[in-house]
């Protein structure tokens, strides 16, 4: 009777690890990503004028201790998709269309992590920019002059534009910065070229690298 017993154990947990329940489905690429939630963005565009961007055209900035990237990376149409990336791990990235008025017609977010994986790509809520233009200054005197930096290895001979601003209360407010034809406008331009440093009172935003081979980091959805 034990010999009979201890065989249909054995003939029962054989029959357990050979049905279905051992069957190892493939989990589908998308449920394997984390999900994020996407954060919101401003419905205009507040860095440079897309007109005069070309695809491909990218410029990385530092200010205090965050590092990030802005890239222009298709066109579509009359408007450019931007890119700005936060620097780190993961790598939080944005992808804005903007309309050649500073419209940010859509937006997407995702992250990369230094390992490979990928989030998936969310679309991001646009919510109506309530930053001030100008903010009451009122500039009183400006001076140029040139000043040589190194970037990345690179000596630029930049433009260096000294102005103060007057504020409502009458009180001095002095930013400095610094401009370059071989730098990309992404971030902010003018008839000097692309952004290389600004200096306020209250921060620094230092250019920290820059090219024309930026390619897109988001697969969008179609």
């Amino acid at each position: 009777m034990s010999r009979v017993w201890v065989f249909g154990i054995l003939a029962a947990l054989v029959g357990c690890s050979s049905g279905a329940a051992s069957k190892v489905e493939k989990v589908p690429e998308d449920l394997q990503r984390p999900r994020i939630v996407a954060p919101r963005v401003p419905d205009r565009h507040a860095y440079g004028d897309i007109t005069k961007l070309r695809p491909g055209q990218w410029a990385s900035y530092k200010e205090g201790d965050r590092a990030f990237t802005l890239a222009a990376v298709a066109l579509a149409g009359d408007s450019m998709w931007i890119e700005l990336v936060e620097e780190g791990d993961p790598r939080l990235v944005s992808a804005r269309l903007v309309s050649p008025d500073g419209v940010v017609l859509k937006a997407f977010y995702g992250e990369i992590f230094k390992n490979g994986t990928r989030s998936t790509v969310e679309p991001q809520t646009l919510e109506q920019n309530g930053t001030p233009s100008g903010g009451g200054l009122r500039e009183s005197s400006r001076e140029t002059d040139q000043e040589t930096v190194k970037v990345a290895g690179r000596e630029l001979t930049a433009q260096r534009v000294s102005v103060r601003y007057e504020d409502l209360e009458g009180r001095l407010i002095r930013e400095v910065t610094l401009w370059h034809k071989d730098v990309p406008p992404v971030y902010a331009g003018t008839e000097a070229g692309g952004l290389v440093r600004r200096t306020t009172a209250t921060s620094t935003v230092e250019l920290t690298g820059f090219g024309a081979d930026a390619k897109p980091l988001l697969d969008l959805p179609r």
